[in-house]
Parts: structure tokens; sequence; C-alpha cells
């Protein structure tokens, strides 16, 4: 710094290193209870966690929130990211980020669409079925991006965020309260010819 009282002002402008890491780093054992038990609405946390990360990352004005929101259409570039850095910084991990992405997108489509289009009075077992299913299968799509993320951010196992706390509880049973009307629901239409 100059002492001279002509001389322009100057600041810092280098990005403080963080210890903070790329991406949302989430236990796959966590995961599958979250997203499960909360009928997949932890996706839009989980979606939104991983872009708010990245943002801090990249010092980026992307907007989080958004991306959290609408997921299906920056699960690709998520993915396509996630890839990159593993690439970038050496690791590998076996699985296929545009596939994964691309069924994942058309399920979550695909079991709107047929939510909105089958009518629950003339198919109300598949109309009960679809949602449980959907959540089983996409869940199960997420998952290796879940283990490439914690790859990446070196934490295989993802012990930085095992423990499940207070908050993830209130979800799950909010959620475990939604899974037991669906099933008792749809067994009633099974089994009570009159429901059907």
């Amino acid at each position: 710094m100059s002492d001279s009282i002509y001389a322009p002002p100057e600041a810092d402008l280098s990005v403080p290193d963080t210890d903070q890491p790329r991406y949302y780093v989430v236990a796959p054992r966590k995961f599958l209870l979250l997203s499960l038990l909360t009928v997949t609405f932890y996706f839009y946390y989980w979606f939104y966690r991983n872009w708010r990360s990245i943002k801090v990352d990249d010092n980026d004005d992307l907007w989080a929130p958004a991306r959290g929101i609408f997921y299906i259409f920056f699960t690709h570039s998520l993915f396509t990211d996630i890839q990159e850095n593993l690439k970038n910084h050496g690791r590998s991990y076996a699985w296929q980020p545009g596939l994964l992405a691309t069924v994942f997108v058309i399920l979550i489509i695909g079991s709107n669409v047929f939510d909105r289009l089958v009518p629950y009075e003339a198919f109300p077992v598949l109309s009960g079925l679809t949602p449980l299913i959907a959540t089983v299968l996409t869940t199960l799509l997420l998952l290796p991006a879940q283990k490439a993320i914690n790859i990446a951010c070196d934490d295989e196992n993802g012990d930085g965020n095992s423990r499940l706390s207070a908050g993830n509880w209130v979800w799950m049973v909010l959620g475990g309260c939604i899974w037991l009307l669906l099933v008792v629901g749809t067994y009633a239409i099974v089994t009570d010819p009159a429901l059907q």
C-alpha cells in the first residue's frame, strides 16, 4: 500500500480459500432415508444445497433456490459438473451421469403426467402404486450421484454428514405419515371390492 494520498485505493480482490466442499456431502444411508421417507420432497433441498455449494465454490451469481425448485431442468448440468470435477481431480467413479440424469428426468416427468392423465376412478390400484414406485426408483437413480459427490469431496462414506438432525427426524416422520396413508389407501382399494 502506498503512503501517497493521491494513490488509488487498493483492495484485496482474491477469493478467500474456504474449506467448504464443492458439493453437498451426505452419507448414502442418510440420503436414502431422507429421500424415501419424505416421498422425494428431500430432492428440492438436495439440489438446492448442491447448487448453493457450487455457487460459493465458483463465486458465481447463479440462483440456487430456482435450481432447487426446478431441479429437472438442471439435473444434467449438475451431473456433468460432478463428472468434470471427478476427472479434473483424478478421481474415478463408475457411473453414467448422462444416462442417469436422462432416466431420472423422464421418470419424474412421466410419473407426473401419468398422475394427471390417468383417472383414479378407472385405475385406483395403479394410481396408488405409481407414486410409491416412482419414489423408490428416483431415489435409487440419485444415489449414484450422491456417491459420486462424496468421492469428489474426498468423503466417500459421507462421514461429514451422516448423523440425522432433529429437523431430519421431523421431515421423516411427516413423510412417514404420507407413506402410511398411501400404503393403507392402496391396500384398502386392493382388498375391498366396493372401493374398486
